[in-house]
Formats: structure tokens, sequence, C-alpha cells
């Protein structure tokens, strides 16, 4: 992966760097379901938070989380934008009941972006013999660190309202938290996905 100049004055440079960008978008829309599946193994191998019963919601959370990738690289990521936080959070919020610290709740995030840095070199993107543009990499990255950040408040969050109402202790996922924790993904998911093809029909008008 090469690195390239941030920008250009040429004003046709602007279609040129959202169709670019809208490329990139569709590479990750067709690689989603290999990266996100990478992602729930690691997240499973890592430690033994993943218990055999919220083990259910991995794979869940790992494919809505990443299917709202595409749509943060696209013209549309205003509006995708707070489906992303709010995935990113309750993925924080989830892990605290799974007894993670801040850092692990870091780390199990980071693991995405290592993930599609190792996907990006070993299937690149087609046509970019020029290499990737910095801008390219930069606005993935910030995507990334958002979630990381919102994970973070999720999980401080739910912390601390437990402090103040509680015992101090997170209450662990039972099988009814499972269920509405699959629901908020499930509606995150459909959410994006219907944004997306509602913004792509004006695209095509």
């Amino acid at each position: 992966m090469t690195f390239g100049q941030t920008g250009d004055s040429d004003p046709r440079a602007a279609g040129r760097s959202l169709a670019v960008s809208v490329d990139l978008a569709e590479w990750l829309r067709e690689r989603s379901p290999g990266i996100a599946e990478r992602w729930a193994r690691g997240l499973l191998a890592v430690h033994g938070s993943w218990t055999r019963a919220n083990e259910p919601v991995v794979r869940p959370f790992c494919r809505g989380l990443v299917s709202l990738l595409p749509g943060m690289l696209g013209p549309y990521r205003t509006q995708i934008l707070p489906l992303w936080s709010e995935g990113a959070e309750l993925f924080g919020s989830t892990a605290a009941r799974r007894g993670l610290s801040a850092g692990e709740v870091i780390e199990e995030f980071q693991m995405l972006r290592e993930i599609i840095v190792r996907t990006m070199f070993e299937r690149p993107p087609p046509g970019r013999g020029r290499g990737l543009r910095l801008r390219e990499v930069l606005q993935l990255n910030r995507t990334v660190d958002i979630g990381v950040t919102q994970a973070s408040v999720g999980h401080t969050d739910l912390l601390f309202f437990s402090l103040i109402h509680g015992s101090g202790v997170p209450k662990p996922l039972g099988p009814e938290d499972l269920g509405e924790v699959r629901e908020q993904i499930r509606a995150l998911r459909d959410e994006g996905r219907r944004i997306m093809r509602h913004m792509a029909r004006i695209g095509s008008e």
C-alpha cells in the first residue's frame, strides 16, 4: 500500500476523488463477509470473555458493524455516522457486561483495523496501480478511530451508570439481554442498508 498526495487543486479532481472513495466503499462491501468473519474469529481467540452463553452475538455484531463501513466511506457518510457510533457504543457496553477492561475493549475494536489492512494487502482494491491515496487511508482510519472512541464511551458510560445506580459491577448478559442486543444490531444493520439503497437511487436519478 503506497501513499499519495492528500488532494489536488484541479476542480475535476474532486469528482475523481469521490469516485475513488466510492470504489473503495464497493471493495469493502464485497469483502465485508470475510472481514467480519475474520474479526469474529479473532475476538473469540483473544481471551475467554466471549463465553459459550454470549457467543451468539459475536458474529451478528461483527457483520452488523462491518456492513456499515462502506456507507462511512461513501457520499452518505453523514447519514450512516449515527448508526456506526451507536453500534460501537453498544459493542462497548456489551464488553463491559462481559467483564472487559477499557483497554481490552479498545484492543477488540482495534483488531478490525488490522484485519482491514491485512485484507488490503492480500486482496487489494482493483485498478490501483498508483497505490492508495492518503486521503482514502485517512478516511478509513478515522472511521475506525470513531468506532474505537465510541466503544470506549459505551464501556465507560455503563460502568459509571452501574456505579451510580447499582453495585458498581455491570450485570452479566442473560438470555433476554442477548436477544435484545441481537435485535439492536439487526435494526442498525437494516437501517444502514435502507439508507444506502435510498441514497444510491437518488444518485442514479
